[in-house]
């Protein structure tokens, strides 16, 4: 008889669960121009539009199409201080920092960047607009890179065989009326044309956006602020192969999805957002090893 010796990794860590109410959106039909509008949404509101993902863009698509309105402002207007942000607005995706990641080569970026995980080469040539539009539609969104490890999965991917590939990677002027970070943009074909003059956002029926003058009058679409319902901390247990690196991101993630994943199936509202906390050496998981020796009959 042989005793096999078996050893696991038993980490522990803290999720922070928040439940909050969505955020309503309210299409309102009086003509004003987009400075009028914004004063507006935030008199009766809380601001003007901000649009944060394709979900958020079809409820807004809907609700004009039900209100008889064929276009409307949002909060989005050119501003002067143009910025590098990611295609992928989803702000459950990114921890602290990781929004602001960059590898650039020698000498970038100058002055004059595919999909998430898991990551997919696309070899058809196309604009950086065109491959945005096609990511969105056939995956989830062009490649945002959190971490160095992230980086060399990509390079992987693409291989030796293509010197140059998109990732998620802009830089544009655009920004939300209410501050917000939000990097979404669906723009039309052939937007933004950067002329100068039209210089605020409107959504369409279609849901794409278009900018116009932003002393044009118009409808428009205000937000009100969701409430924070309910926030609360619980520690987690897992187990897993003592050669998985639970330090690794991309680990991290898979982890959280599973969890999340196993408080769904229990119940666990479908709008509640997970993420992990980290712990005071920065770290997010606390290891502890375990024996296990499991008898085998010999041979």
């Amino acid at each position: 008889m042989t005793l096999l010796l078996i050893t696991f990794l038993l980490v522990s860590g803290v999720c922070s669960l928040s439940y909050s109410v969505p955020r309503q959106f309210h299409v309102v039909k009086e003509q004003k121009n987009w400075t009028e509008a914004q004063q507006y949404c935030r008199e009766e509101f809380t601001d003007l539009a901000t649009i944060n993902d394709m979900t958020e863009n079809e409820k807004v698509k809907s609700m004009i199409h039900d209100g008889g309105v064929s276009q409307a402002w949002i909060g989005l207007k050119q501003g002067s201080s143009p910025k590098w942000q990611w295609s992928l607005a989803d702000r459950d995706f990114y921890r602290e920092n990781e929004t602001e990641f960059r590898n650039w080569g020698k000498n970038q970026p100058d002055e004059g960047g595919d999909s998430t995980q898991p990551y997919v080469l696309v070899t058809e040539k196309k604009n950086w607009t065109d491959a945005q539009r096609y990511c969105r539609e056939k995956h989830t969104d062009l490649a945002s890179v959190r971490n160095q490890a992230e980086n060399d999965q990509i390079d992987n991917v693409r291989g030796g065989g293509y010197n140059h590939a998109w990732i998620g990677l802009f830089r544009d002027a655009w920004e939300w009326s209410d501050g917000s970070s939000s990097s979404f943009r669906l723009w039309d074909f052939g937007e933004p044309k950067y002329d100068g003059i039209k210089n605020c956002a409107q959504v369409h029926t279609n849901g794409w956006w278009n900018k116009l003058e932003c002393s044009d009058p118009g409808a428009f679409i205000c937000y009100k602020a969701p409430k924070q319902v309910k926030r609360q901390m619980v520690k987690v247990e897992l187990q897993t192969d003592s050669q998985v690196n639970v330090d690794d991101p991309v680990m991290q993630d898979a982890f959280l999805q599973q969890i999340q994943q196993r408080l769904r199936e229990r119940g666990m509202p479908a709008d509640t957002k997970l993420t992990w906390m980290r712990q005071p050496d920065g770290k997010i998981f606390q290891e502890k090893t375990t024996e296990k020796i499991k008898e085998r009959d010999e041979i």
